[in-house]
């Protein structure tokens, strides 16, 4: 019970702080929200973990993530100026296609941020993401090579690395 009521005092004061400012009908439709989020989804903001908190593994992680940012932004960048000089060209030089790449990650957040970041990048977008395979579909906005194991590389490999180191 103690949960719940810590639950629906904290998400009531993020209301509160978003709303940014105090009235009746915003204290209103606040509680209300908040009655409803904590008897939904209040359990899962108390889960006691197993694990133990370990503060310098934690602070490696986060030095890591850090790290990891101006490589994402890089490649971004990157990819945006390739992308955007297909339209200075007369003649259609891309050809665009759907490929299958295969994916060492086994971290589902890890599975899942790198969908987003494939997503993130100009030119790709993540379709679907195949379970038992392990293996993403992209479109691709000019696929160079078929061959899964060079556009693995292209694509996903430099994030991949990353993301493999962070969540392990």
């Amino acid at each position: 019970m103690r949960q719940r009521i810590s639950a629906f005092i904290l998400i009531f004061i993020v209301w509160i702080i978003f709303a940014g400012r105090i009235s009746a009908d915003v204290v209103l439709v606040g509680i209300i929200a908040s009655l409803l989020t904590t008897t939904l989804f209040g359990e899962m903001l108390f889960r006691s973990s197993n694990r133990k908190f370990n503060l310098l593994k934690s602070l490696y992680k986060i030095f890591l993530v850090i790290m990891f940012i101006p490589v994402f932004f890089y490649e971004a960048i990157k990819s945006a100026i390739q992308v955007s000089s297909y339209i200075f060209k007369k003649d259609i030089s891309f050809s665009p296609g759907i490929i299958k790449v295969k994916t060492k990650l086994t971290n589902v957040t890890a599975i899942t941020i790198l969908a987003n970041l494939i997503t993130l990048t100009p030119g790709t977008l993540t379709l679907d993401f195949d379970k038992s395979e392990r293996a993403y579909y992209i479109h691709w906005i000019d696929v160079k090579n078929k061959e899964e194991t060079d556009a693995g590389k292209e694509i996903i490999q430099k994030f991949e690395n990353w993301l493999d180191v962070i969540f392990k």
